[in-house]
């Protein structure tokens, strides 16, 4: 009996001691280090263990061993791309309050896997092959705020899955294959504010008529990338907190008059990316408007106090009725993409700083851009419209004007920009405010005339992919280029006119962006075809004023000098030909009459030969016959 008891007790030990040599120190293998939390208000203890760890035996997480935490830190641990099929259950901590399961293969769990983790706060299994989920996933983490389950593949929920999370604060369940959600399973969630639905496989909204109040204190709500077709009067419940919206990247053709009027606290509405061809009414508290990339023709039904609009890319031809609407509080315009011939404002817009009317018909600069409609305004796109003249008639203060892409520009005139003045920051380095110009890919703009930029200042200046062989000294004050001039991909002509820029101008390019001077370089001539201006950087001759490809500037009469050095060339050349076609005709004649006597004598030869030839044969005959004879 003693002797089975103490066996037992072997056993028991050894079983005992294997366990505890099996456990896997996660400081050993993984990373640790005390770093600030995402608030930044104390320290946490992070451990990431990631397929860059050796880490073994960690199929099943309960053989883990915690790290020595003396200090009381919470602890926010990571166990990413580590190829984990089964989430087991965790050894007890209570310190624990951040789990991440990202980029693993989990297809299956423990029952109760974080029931001895009773203060977890944040839980991800994002990236994994979760099919469908089970309401004792999440047994006893009633302090649970943020869940994250995007990138799987589940394609229902039940309606008790969340039944034991009650302070769900976020909940992502992004890119799945959800073809309907639920509202009942957020019922047991009274302070969920955001959801994420978006990149699932939803086709209709009809939250109002849920029976539960799951959506109530919902205030970020993200639909896009889903099948959405419609939104009518029962997508949305009444007295709902929405306060974001995303419904982007759907494929909406019809929204309801009033289909957004239950959103009393709207304030951002996302609805890029459809098919919506009839405007519709909006809330009074809305203040963000996102419509691009759809098929609207007229203006929907903005409240006064919205201050974001975003119709680029739809099929307007005309302005708002500003007799029926006065955008007093909008900041942002973005109406490129159109179809609008004349941009003819006549109300101020005091806020607007941000204007975008880029890739219209607009055939010349608007005549109301002016600082008096637009005293806020710091940036203005013009980009992509037929403008073939530029010329600001009225005072514009800016800090950046694009003007890209613009095809039926050949000449920038003088007096151009001549109105375009910069506006100050908020520190006044220079006396002079500038602005950026970014005037890039004119396929056929050849000319900059110097007095385009008369009576303003630049920060930055890009002309690159332009058709331009001539840059002038005295276009600007190049020294007040504070953010760098962008010149690259222009066919330059490399002769004397440009030796100013490797003298002044490439040295402080290379100071300020080197970058810039990748692809700066010669287009001509022939033996400077190709060649890069940063080649000559610090070089102490006039690399570009040469006899060989260019006149010199500083020598007296360059183009005589060049002019008789041609001519003798020329001369030269002519006689050396005419010498050469004398001598061939003299060996012509030669080589002729000397074949001919060739032949003379060739034949005289054979003749001769012939002769002795038929004598020999005579003279044998006689004899032949005088022997018969004897």
């Amino acid at each position: 009996m003693r002797a089975l008891k103490i066996l037992t007790f072997s056993i028991i030990f050894f079983h005992a001691s294997a366990q505890e040599v099996s456990l896997v120190k996660l400081c050993t293998h993984c990373t640790c280090s005390e770093i600030p939390d995402v608030d930044g208000t104390h320290l946490v203890l992070n451990i990431l263990c990631s397929e860059l760890d050796k880490v073994d035996d960690l199929a099943d997480l309960d053989k883990i061993e915690w790290p020595d935490n003396s200090n009381g830190l919470k602890i926010s641990a990571t166990f990413e791309g580590l190829g984990l099929t089964t989430l087991g259950k965790l050894p007890p901590n209570s310190q624990v309050e951040t789990l991440r399961f990202s980029n693993n293969a989990i297809t299956t769990y423990w029952p109760n896997p974080f029931s001895d983790v009773p203060n977890l706060k944040t839980l991800s299994f994002s990236q994994n092959d979760l099919a469908e989920l089970t309401s004792d996933l999440f047994t006893n983490v009633k302090s649970l705020e943020d869940l994250d389950l995007s990138y799987n593949k589940m394609t229902r929920i039940s309606p008790l899955d969340f039944k034991n999370v009650q302070r769900i604060k976020k909940l992502n369940l992004q890119s799945n294959s959800l073809r309907k959600f639920p509202v009942e399973a957020l019922q047991s969630m009274n302070v969920l504010e955001d959801l994420d639905l978006s990149k699932n496989g939803i086709i209709d909204v009809l939250l109002r008529r849920s029976v539960t109040d799951g959506l109530k204190g919902v205030k970020r709500l993200n639909l896009s990338g889903n099948r959405i077709r419609s939104i009518v009067k029962d997508s949305f419940p009444n007295e709902n907190n929405i306060e974001l919206l995303d419904l982007s990247n759907n494929v909406i053709e019809v929204i309801e008059e009033e289909a957004f009027l239950t959103c009393t606290s709207l304030r951002e509405l996302n609805l890029a990316q459809n098919n919506i061809t009839f405007p519709f009414a909006l809330p009074p508290t809305l203040q963000i408007a996102i419509l691009r990339i759809n098929t609207l023709y007229h203006w929907p039904k903005f409240p006064a106090g919205i201050t974001y609009i975003d119709l680029s890319y739809n099929r307007l031809s005309a302005l708002y009725d500003e007799t029926s609407i006065d955008f007093h509080s909008l900041e942002v315009l973005n109406i490129g993409g159109n179809q609008i011939k004349e941009f003819d404002l006549q109300k101020k817009l005091p806020r607007l700083f941000s204007l975008d009317i880029s890739y219209n018909i607009i055939a010349e600069v608007p005549k109301c851009i002016s600082s008096q409609n637009f005293p806020t305004l710091e940036e203005l796109r013009l980009d992509g419209n037929p403008i073939d003249s530029i010329y600001f008639k009225n005072i514009i203060s800016l800090k950046n004007l694009y003007m890209n892409d613009m095809n039926k520009l050949s000449i920038v005139e003088d007096k151009a920009f001549s109105n375009v003045i910069g506006r100050p920051g908020d520190e006044i380095v220079y006396e002079k405010t500038c602005f950026s110009l970014y005037l890039s890919n004119c396929a056929s703009l050849r000319e900059i005339q110097e007095g385009a930029f008369d009576g303003t200042a630049l920060c930055m200046l890009d002309i690159s992919k332009n058709n331009l062989t001539h840059l002038s000294r005295t276009l600007l004050e190049w020294r007040s280029l504070t953010e760098g001039a962008n010149l690259q991909f222009n066919p330059w002509h490399c002769s004397c006119d440009m030796q100013w820029v490797l003298k002044d101008l490439l040295p402080q390019m290379y100071k300020t962006n080197s970058l810039l001077l990748s692809e700066f370089r010669c287009g001509s001539p022939r033996a400077y075809e190709g060649l890069r201006l940063v080649h000559w950087y610090n070089w102490t001759e006039q690399a570009m004023c040469t006899d060989a490809y260019g006149s010199d500037n500083y020598q007296i009469e360059p183009s005589t000098i060049k002019s008789s050095q041609i001519s003798s060339l020329t001369l030269i050349l002519a006689g050396c030909i005419i010498a050469a076609l004398i001598v061939a005709t003299a060996l012509s004649v030669y080589l002729i009459r000397n074949r001919r006597r060739h032949k003379v004598r060739q034949a005289a030869l054979k003749r001769k030969r012939q002769s002795a030839l038929d004598v020999r044969e005579a003279n044998g005959h006689e004899q032949f016959s005088a022997l018969n004879k004897a």
